[in-house]
């Protein structure tokens, strides 16, 4: 028998008894943690406050440019470090928030080829097509500059903030919750909450952002990882700002 819980073992978790205390504890944390990272650890504050002791004189598109990697840097500390710090101290077993490999074949040799095949590339390119898309990507026009530039955003991207991003929000708020509220109240609370983290972004972002939440929601209860949902997250990413900085005549 498969160590790996099937999606239909998951849903069955809504029958067990709530531990509203230890839901609290994680929830409250993971607030405290995203109001740090909007506050003090995004591009504005970073430009506001840092720049003009760290960067001073330097042009814009530099001044841009590091705003993100600190965004990026941010996210990575506060959302994967510290979470990770937190329940380490608790002796949550991580794969169980997951931080393992899960179902290999099923993650890795299944879900992410068709992941970047169906979603990520597909989506990247309908994006390109969209005129508030093209105003908004690539973030840090500097990473269109060269062929170097756009590899070495692409790989602080997806290795900074992609990772964090799903350890987080599909880990250890989704997968934690899911030990004690059951599994669907727990995606309901990360698509909920990784919905409205996109508020402001283009409103093609936003509605997929919410069909993601279930989805990627569903997936990491089947493959056990969050790993697979990541590189099909980077992979999006990194499409959205090739296609992008292509159809924008930034290329």
């Amino acid at each position: 028998m498969s160590r790996f819980k099937t999606l239909r073992e998951s849903l069955a978790d809504l029958m067990r008894p709530l531990r509203p205390l230890e839901a609290v504890v994680i929830v409250g944390a993971g607030l405290v943690l995203l109001i740090l990272w909007l506050f003090w650890g995004g591009r504005a504050f970073f430009v506001e406050r840092l720049a003009p002791v760290l960067l001073r004189g330097q042009p814009a598109d530099i001044v841009e440019w590091w705003s993100l990697i600190y965004q990026f840097a941010t996210a990575q500390v506060l959302f994967l470090w510290i979470p990770l710090a937190l329940f380490r101290v608790r002796r949550v077993p991580l794969g169980t928030l997951g931080l393992g490999l899960g179902d290999v074949r099923a993650g890795f040799r299944v879900a992410v080829p068709l992941g970047i095949l169906l979603i990520a590339l597909p989506g990247g390119f309908l994006a390109s097509t969209q005129a508030d898309f093209l105003a908004e990507y690539p973030m840090a026009r500097l990473a269109a500059a060269s062929g170097v530039n756009f590899v070495i955003y692409q790989l602080a991207y997806g290795l900074l903030y992609y990772a964090a991003y799903e350890a987080f929000f599909r880990g250890f708020l989704q997968l934690g919750l899911t030990r004690v509220i059951g599994a669907l109240p727990a995606i309901l609370v990360q698509t909920a909450v990784t919905t409205l983290l996109h508020i402001g972004k283009p409103a093609g972002e936003i509605f997929s952002a919410l069909m993601a939440g279930f989805l990627f929601g569903a997936l990491v209860l089947r493959l056990g990882s969050v790993w697979p949902l990541w590189l099909i997250h980077w992979a999006l990413g990194a499409a959205t700002d090739f296609f992008c900085a292509r159809a924008g005549g930034l290329f």
